[in-house]
């Protein structure tokens, strides 16, 4: 018994080995005298059954390569190919190639501020290439102030000296975010430094393996998720809101933030200023137009409003109201409203409603009604459903349900349970 035990212990300890063991550690064979860099990381891929990534504004892929070696780990083979300045990161059956960071982020000095306001200003570059980074959102989260940096990185912030410190966070499509803390009352410069994220992108190339005993080539590629949020994707979006505007959204789609109150003007002209489209507010007024992150209690626009996320409660507008997320409570605009998820409540349009998906409470328009599931009463000229668990008043009726499609004068009531 006690033989048994031991026995499945030593294999337990073997098994955990195997699965700890790195994929660096794989013995490679290799010849290769002046060829180039990526013909010899896919000689080398296919023999250790890995697979190599690294950004080509870092590395050329057309360097010429000279190296011999017979049974080596793959970690001093490739420490043969590249010097000390690369660092090389497992991902499953992933080598990803990188050099290591050139700077750190920090403060490179810092002046005594005279007024009552102080400067942050400073250069976004690539830790890895050193490269200056266009288009980073560089803001600060208690004073909700942010800037763009420029085409050479360059940025500049001006905040109140309110509080003892701030902290400043860039965030930038691809990387990785970065902050620091810096003192108030001091005009200070700084350097930050972004780690891009350990997957390829358009800048990167993926080193294909080829298939053994066959004469087919497969190339792997990683790819993150950079989809806009749907306010961005739409043409009114891009109609009514300035590509900063939309560069921001993309950069900040992980960061919201909630505030009892705004005003606007138009969108980016706001109490929030560019950092409207990350707020939640309990009000918002908007006196020609808004764009927020979303609306907790009322929103009233002179012509329309726009939120990126939830809006509960009130929502009233001259023209129009979109919102990317959930609308509960009562929905109503001059022209139209559209919501992006669900709806409850009441939804009340001059022309046309749209809900992409659940409608629930009553939606009305003197032309057009659209909810891919409703489940209460629409009444227009024309309503279109894909499933009704409610009732469609108007002149043409459309629901798309399992049984058939229909069409023209109907009044369709809710099935019984």
């Amino acid at each position: 018994m006690k033989q048994r035990i031991l026995g499945i212990i030593l294999l337990i300890c073997i098994g955990q080995v195997v699965i700890a063991q790195s994929v660096l550690s794989n013995t490679v064979t290799i010849h290769a005298r002046n060829q180039p860099l990526n013909e010899v990381l896919t000689i080398i891929g296919n023999e250790a059954n890995v697979t190599f990534s690294y950004n080509t504004k870092s590395i050329n892929r057309d360097t010429l390569v000279t190296v011999n070696a017979v049974n080596k780990p793959l970690s001093d083979v490739l420490r043969i190919i590249f010097n000390a300045g690369y660092e090389f990161k497992e991902s499953g059956n992933y080598i990803i190639i990188r050099r290591k960071p050139l700077s750190t982020s920090g403060i490179i000095s810092k002046s005594q501020a005279g007024t009552d306001y102080y400067f942050i200003s400073g250069y976004v570059v690539d830790d890895e290439t050193g490269q200056k980074i266009p288009d980073a959102t560089i803001y600060e989260k208690q004073h909700l102030i942010a800037s763009l940096s420029d085409e050479k990185g360059f940025f500049s912030l001006k905040l109140k000296n309110k509080y003892p410190k701030a902290f400043i966070t860039v965030s930038k499509l691809n990387y990785e975010d970065t902050s620091i803390e810096v003192q108030a009352k001091f005009n200070q410069k700084v350097n930050i430094a972004l780690r891009r994220k350990d997957v390829p992108f358009e800048n990167s190339v993926v080193i294909e393996q080829r298939l053994v005993n066959s004469n087919q080539d497969t190339t792997t590629t990683l790819e993150e998720e950079s989809d806009a949020d749907n306010i961005e994707k739409k043409w009114i979006g891009r109609v009514l809101l300035s590509s900063k505007q939309r560069i921001q959204s993309l950069n900040l789609k992980k960061f919201y933030t909630t505030r009892l109150y705004q005003f606007s003007f138009v969108p980016g002209l706001s109490t929030h200023g560019r950092m409207n489209p990350q707020v939640i507010n309990k009000t918002s007024i908007n006196l020609i137009g808004g764009y927020s992150g979303g609306v907790d209690f009322m929103e009233l626009g002179g012509v329309f409003n726009i939120d990126k996320k939830n809006v509960k409660s009130l929502q009233l507008a001259g023209v129009f109201n979109i919102v990317g997320g959930n609308m509960n409570g009562v929905q109503a605009a001059g022209l139209f409203n559209e919501v992006d998820e669900s709806a409850s409540g009441v939804q009340v349009g001059g022309l046309f409603n749209i809900v992409k998906k659940e409608m629930k409470g009553l939606q009305i328009s003197t032309l057009f009604n659209k909810a891919k599931t409703v489940k209460g009463l629409q009444i227009g000229f024309i309503n279109v459903t894909d499933t009704n668990e409610g009732s469609s008043i108007g002149f043409i009726n459309i629901s798309k349900g399992k049984k058939h499609r229909r069409v023209g004068f109907i009044l369709r009531l809710p099935r019984k349970g």
